[in-house]
């Protein structure tokens, strides 16, 4: 599991420089990637078999950190949300899906395309609910300072 976080952070970075992302944010930005990993699998393991919950509560722990992230570097959040996530991505289900429509087992396809679905699902839910949370309190942060 450790390797697996690790691994995680380093492609983040990976695709944070795909990205052109500033090369001062690397090292922030593979601490998202490892940090969103290592939520999905902590979830992962107190709700085995499910996918929509640990990738709605990664997806919401990563669109946070992000947040986060953005105040500190006086930067827009999504660059950083856009690279944390990226270990999230359902890769594998889209793969085995569209192999599985080739070969014509449209029962597997079904399967691995509904799993590929909850995953997408669950990542822009948790990410809808956290930005909406920070956006929230933004607007009661400024009424209140009124």
């Amino acid at each position: 599991m450790i390797l697996q976080i690790l691994m995680a952070g380093l492609g983040t970075a990976g695709f944070a420089l795909i990205f052109h992302m500033r090369k001062r944010f690397l090292p922030v930005v593979a601490v998202g990637g490892m940090l969103v990993w290592g939520v999905y699998l902590l979830m992962v393991l107190a709700y085995p078999g499910k996918v929509f919950l640990p990738s709605l509560i990664a997806g919401g722990a990563g669109a946070l950190y992000a947040e986060m992230l953005a105040r500190v570097c006086k930067a827009p959040s999504t660059p950083f949300f856009q690279t944390s996530v990226i270990a999230l991505i359902p890769g594998r289900a889209l793969y085995k899906a569209v192999n599985a429509v080739v070969k014509g087992e449209f029962a597997d396809a079904g399967s691995y395309g509904t799993d590929a679905f909850a995953c997408a699902l669950g990542i822009a839910l948790g990410m809808g609910i956290a930005w909406t949370i920070c956006d929230l309190s933004r607007k009661v942060r400024k009424t209140t300072n009124r």
